[in-house]
């Protein structure tokens, strides 16, 4: 298992306009050999009510996680590329979705692939 820490905080905000609300954003890219997972950590200095994408290849199957000490509980993952709508193009699936707000902390986004080649995986996540 091939685990990618990334840590980022929230002081190094994005500049924007005094009327908009200052957000944070972290971009991960991998490839996840079939049958593995790949994850992304970070912690939050605030609560935080994330948005994410996600893209991975349409030939196969990709699982979205969250993990960590306050992230909720579920059975099921947060995004699975066969049960949820995802946007097709060009052999990509793009899963876009929104997290309610979490208390601050770490968090890890697992992938999961379970398709039977590697995968070029992508997440984006803002808050």
């Amino acid at each position: 298992m091939r685990t990618l820490a990334l840590l980022v905080s929230v002081a190094a905000l994005v500049a924007v306009p005094a009327t908009a609300a200052p957000t944070a954003r972290v971009f991960f890219e991998d490839m996840v050999p079939a049958g593995k997972s790949s994850y992304v950590r970070f912690q939050t200095h605030k609560p935080a009510s994330f948005r994410i994408v996600l893209r991975v290849p349409t030939q196969g199957r990709a699982q979205l996680s969250l993990l960590g000490k306050k992230a909720p509980k579920s059975d099921r993952p947060l995004v699975d590329t066969k049960t949820d709508a995802c946007e097709g193009a060009a052999g990509s699936f793009f899963c876009r979705s929104a997290f309610e707000r979490l208390p601050k902390g770490t968090y890890a986004w697992r992938i999961r692939w379970l398709g039977k080649q590697p995968a070029h995986v992508e997440l984006t996540v803002r808050w």
